[in-house]
């Protein structure tokens, strides 16, 4: 395991399992870290690499997303990973540093990802494991079975009203502003964190392909929901919600359904809808509401080593 620049790393790697491993992501939020390292697997094929961020004297990888772990170009052997892990804990050890590693939901890809699970488990310690929920996008030509009770007679509500949900246009910083201070007034009446400033979704929309969505009701913003596209075939909820005055007329339901059925229509195979942990705990509501909606749930483990 060799460290490189970023321009010989991003040329090993025709594509990354996800965007949160590209050089781009990375460089964008190169400031987050107090180092970045580019790291490939010594030889001709240099067929794994991994980019740690350090933060607080550990190499994380992510240092600034939902997740990271090692990038390569295809499908390999358990022998071909372990050689990887092995690799890198030899580095590492030479270095004198810990790593922290953040996987993809096992969703993301099942085969692979348990594999990395396996040998991630023998050569470290799991130090973290996270519920995370995703829809299923082809249980969508089903919706209404999928459904709790509760969350179908919710819907059913939400249609009555003359609600109206817009694609905004991503170029348009007023209109990415318009949904995001939805969003942000939501987080304001929950109590729940917003990790990014809206500076930084502009930014971030640059290097990732992005959506935002906005409902009304009579001319006055209900809710809103910002997307992005992170692998060939999963898309992900990175913010939602609604404003209190209107929840009782369910629009998430609402909000839910039609996102369901637009990244359907994309050919998108999951929607990842994103974990239900706040302050380290599991938050039972949250757990329900996405269960109800026809949610599944699958982990995302951290790793040490």
């Amino acid at each position: 395991m060799i460290e490189v620049n970023q321009n010989d790393y991003k040329a090993a790697f025709s594509k990354c399992p996800h965007v949160y491993n590209t050089v781009e992501f990375t460089e964008l939020n190169r400031h987050k870290a107090d180092a970045v390292r580019y790291l490939l697997c010594d030889g001709e094929r240099q067929e794994f690499g991994i980019v740690l961020g350090e933060r607080s004297g550990i190499l994380r990888s992510p240092f600034s997303a939902p997740f990271g772990g090692f990038s390569y170009n295809r499908c390999h052997s358990v022998s071909a990973i372990e050689n990887a892990v092995v690799d890198l804990a030899s580095y590492l050890q030479k270095e004198g540093r810990h790593a922290r590693i953040t996987l993809p939901p096992l969703v993301y890809d099942i085969d692979e990802l348990s594999k990395w699970v396996s040998v991630l488990a023998i050569h470290g310690r799991l130090v973290g494991t996270e519920l995370n929920y995703h829809f299923p996008l082809s249980s969508f030509d089903d919706y209404p079975n999928v459904l709790w009770r509760n969350a179908l007679k919710n819907l059913k509500r939400a249609q009555k009203q003359d609600f109206e949900i817009w694609t905004i246009d991503n170029n348009d910083p007023s209109q990415v502003a318009r949904a995001y201070g939805i969003i942000s007034r939501n987080r304001l009446e929950h109590g729940y964190p917003l990790s990014m400033s809206q500076a930084e979704v502009a930014e971030t929309i640059g290097v990732i392909a992005a959506r935002f969505f906005v409902m009304s009701l009579d001319g006055e913003d209900v809710a809103a929901a910002q997307v992005f596209d992170v692998a060939d075939d999963v898309s992900q909820v990175i913010y939602w919600g609604d404003l209190r005055k209107f929840s009782s007329l369910r629009p998430m339901n609402l909000l839910a359904y039609h996102l369901f059925s637009f990244y359907k229509d994309a050919g998108r195979r999951l929607l990842d809808i994103g974990p239900c942990n706040v302050d380290g705990k599991l938050n039972h509501g949250l757990c329900d509401f996405k269960e109800s909606i026809g949610c599944k749930a699958t982990p995302k483990f951290t790793f040490e080593l």
